[in-house]
């Protein structure tokens, strides 16, 4: 038995845990979850009647109440005394995942441990508060990739920094792609279809919303045809981005599956300006809908954009006609482009490659 979740509320990882869970199924193994009931909203009920709920975490604030909760900890070591999983496989940083380690490997089972962002080098791209967040942060992910069994890291870069990070790592560390829910199957739209450059946001400091923004404004006066839409989770307040005539905002707490899809399906492309990174969803999941990128060239970015295939790298510091430029190229070539990064995302990052992985994590 193994058990699949994430106990911090992000959307992305119910796709991740999903598509992890689906294949062990088809393997033969039995999966039961364990995610945030603020993940309750996106499951179909076939998972959530496999699924034990633990709290409401979103957000720091509500992480601490959640793990103030003693009934929470009972539960935890209920179900894990009685099931005895073999594996507890995690997404996502949470407070109460250093217990669910203890009580999984009480029982004789294996935690593995999905680090997404090993150790932040360049602190200072977030700007504000949340760089000192940052040091904190690191220092509780240490305390719990030391009572990790497996450690998952997604990109070469993440690989790089997870040995800086934890050079004294005892477990067992294996690279593999993020791996999605294929919800993006079915005839690639034409160019006909697709009229916005899009951003997804928020527009926090992190991913360079204001190289976005420049762009916007060059191409109001160089190519003012163009479209552009940024899609957020928060609300927009920056009046810098409200009071543009060819920006569009898509502003929705909760964005379901299928929503994001039909964003996807109507860009032309997705910037990501990036200022650092370690791998993107972002990126990955524009492919699952066919829709070429034009990225930053930090961090572990460069991994994930075939040059020309499925879209374009660009120098951080770069000019904004270069931008311009690469977005113009994918106009000119969508067509291909988009078929590209179709097979492309079928190729390397559809949940039915967990196939090829799984022994190497089960064993």
């Amino acid at each position: 038995m193994i058990y699949v979740g994430s106990l911090e509320y992000s959307p992305i990882y119910k796709s991740h845990c999903c598509a992890f869970g689906k294949v062990c199924e088809e393997l033969g193994l039995q999966v039961k979850y364990i995610f945030s009931r603020e993940y309750e909203w996106m499951l179909p009920q076939s998972i959530k009647e496999k699924t034990t709920f633990i709290g409401n975490s979103k957000n720091i604030s509500s992480m601490l109440k959640t793990t103030l909760n003693i009934g929470h900890l009972h539960s935890i070591n209920k179900i894990f005394s009685k099931d005895k999983p073999n594996y507890v496989y995690l997404h996502n940083y949470h407070l109460l995942n250093h217990y669910i380690a203890k009580v999984c490997r009480k029982n004789g089972g294996k935690f593995i441990y999905h680090v997404h962002e090993p150790y932040v080098e360049n602190k200072a791209a977030h700007g504000g508060v949340q760089r000192y967040w940052l040091y904190l942060n690191e220092y509780m992910e240490a305390k719990l990739v030391s009572n990790t069994d497996i450690a998952i890291v997604s990109s070469k870069e993440a690989s790089r920094l997870f040995n800086k990070a934890y050079p004294h790592f005892k477990g067992k560390k294996i690279q593999i792609p993020l791996l999605y829910e294929d919800l993006g199957a079915g005839q690639i739209d034409s160019l006909n279809n697709r009229e916005y450059v899009t951003f997804v946001g928020p527009p926090v400091s992190a991913k360079g919303p204001e190289i976005f923004l420049n762009i916007v404004n060059h191409a109001r006066k160089s190519n003012p045809e163009w479209r552009f839409l940024m899609i957020s989770r928060e609300k927009i307040k920056d009046p810098k981005f409200l009071k543009v005539s060819n920006l569009s905002i898509f502003y929705q707490a909760r964005i379901s599956d299928e929503e994001y899809g039909i964003l996807m399906k109507k860009s032309v492309a997705v910037v990501t300006p990036y200022k650092r990174e370690t791998q993107s969803s972002v990126i990955l999941v524009s492919y699952m809908y066919g829709t070429p990128v034009v990225s930053s060239n930090v961090g572990g970015l460069p991994e994930f954009v075939d040059n020309g295939d499925t879209g374009y790298i660009v120098d951080l510091n770069a000019p904004i006609e270069k931008w311009i430029e690469a977005i113009q190229l994918i106009k000119t070539n969508s067509q291909f482009m988009q078929n590209q990064c179709r097979e492309y995302f079928k190729k390397n990052f559809a949940g039915s490659n967990w196939q090829s992985y799984l022994n190497s994590v089960l064993t």
